[in-house]
């Protein structure tokens, strides 16, 4: 079971470990077989499904089969997110570069990355992002980030675009030559893409239509309203080029007691786990569940699910009320805040200067997750998502004035 987890056996709401994932028995199936077509033909694979649906989990399972050694495919993986933070262009392209570059997991794969023809594919991609530094990442630190997204390329930005296309292609074929060379795959692994920025879908567009043999990218796509219309420009592309998409919907009557079984150390009898599927389905909601029976020292009946389920049905609120009147607060401080959240950042509109304490506090924390060394995010968006959404207009006003005032003194810092 999860080391992230409360006294009373909460766990946490970020993806799930990939020893503890559960269920989705085809669609793993699914992408495993897609893997071994990686020999022939470059290969694309959406995972898309609703908020909740597990589809970080998914690729945290991907990424660890892929790189497995002993039951694995014993391949190359990298991953990234896309944040959801205006103006962020090819700041996860960036990232993805930059770790490629440090990538350490297996020494034949060190030596391929220091391929005169790989290692300088990687230094133009990431110098071309460097010339367009006024479009990789946002354009200030402040809460509301800058206009990028919202523009289209100028001329020069036009050229740097094709380039930069150019010299992932360039590398990806070179890595593919490796590829073939050690019998293995690369797998690139990006999260919500529907966060991307203009650019930044426009590059996995081009990308799909050129990927060389041996190279896998696979891409997490969360499924709304609101960006539908993205979603079914990408479904077009996939479809187009021949390749994959895996929905994720609700997890069936056996999935759902694996997931008490691997997850909680619970063991619930079919009737319950067949309600539970039919009512809940989603990991997201079942989370909120579980940890809500757990947080009440409930036995895991089917009478006791009855009794929580309305409040299980809307997994942020349920979540949001299950925590104590501190972490409330803090969550109400900090939804307002675009990702990643600096802990300086964190300690200016929290009030707290000991940074040492909160630092462990948000580290052992079930809700936020750490991106990178003092740099944070929630756990799960929907979160976040719900509490600006309830936030009173004045209170948001206030918590915004504040915002700007934490983020100007970081500026003036740095």
């Amino acid at each position: 079971m999860s080391q992230s987890r409360s006294r009373s056996g909460e766990i946490s709401l970020g993806p799930c470990p990939p020893d503890e994932f559960s269920g989705r028995a085809d669609e793993r199936k699914t992408l495993l077989e897609v893997l071994q077509e990686a020999k022939d033909h470059g290969q694309v694979v959406m995972i898309s499904g609703r908020r909740g649906s597990g589809k970080s989990s998914f690729l945290s399972w991907a990424e660890d089969e892929i790189q497995n050694e002993t039951k694995g495919s014993n391949c190359p993986a990298i991953r990234k997110e896309f944040l959801e933070t205006a103006g962020m262009v090819f700041f996860t392209y960036r990232e993805l570069l930059t770790n490629l570059k440090e990538h350490q997991k297996f020494g034949w794969f060190r030596k391929s990355l220091d391929d005169p023809k790989v290692k300088k594919s990687i230094e133009v991609g990431l110098g071309i992002i460097e010339k367009m530094s006024s479009l990789a990442g946002p354009a200030s630190i402040g809460v509301e980030a800058g206009v990028a997204a919202a523009r289209g390329f100028l001329p020069t930005e036009n050229v740097d675009y094709t380039q930069l296309l150019s010299s992932f292609l360039q590398m990806f074929r070179a890595l593919s030559e490796k590829m073939v060379e050690e019998d293995k795959f690369m797998a690139i692994l990006l999260d919500d893409v529907q966060w991307s920025s203009g650019p930044d879908f426009q590059l996995i567009k081009d990308l799909i239509k050129s990927l060389p043999t041996r190279i896998v990218l696979i891409i997490a796509f969360r499924v709304e309203a609101e960006n539908e219309k993205k979603h079914a420009e990408l479904q077009g592309e996939i479809s187009r080029f021949g390749h994959k998409e895996i929905r994720l919907g609700g997890m069936t009557e056996e999935a759902v007691k694996e997931f008490a079984s691997r997850r909680y150390g619970l063991s619930i009898d079919d009737q319950t786990a067949d309600f539970l599927s039919q009512k809940i389905g989603d990991p997201l909601c079942l989370v909120g569940c579980f940890n809500l029976l757990q947080k009440r020292n409930l036995s895991p009946s089917i009478g006791n699910f009855k009794a929580i389920l309305p409040q299980a049905l809307d997994s942020a609120r349920c979540i949001y009320t299950g925590l104590d009147s501190k972490w409330q607060s803090r969550v109400n401080s900090l939804c307002i805040l675009h990702p990643p959240l600096r802990l300086s950042v964190i300690s200016c509109m929290l009030k707290e200067e000991d940074l040492v304490v909160l630092k462990d506090e948000l580290d052992q924390s079930l809700i936020f997750r750490r991106l990178e060394t003092e740099l944070y995010d929630f756990a799960h968006p929907s979160l976040r998502e719900y509490r600006r959404k309830e936030l009173p207009e004045g209170a948001a006003v206030k918590l915004h004035s504040q915002a700007a005032k934490c983020l100007e003194n970081l500026e003036a810092r740095l």
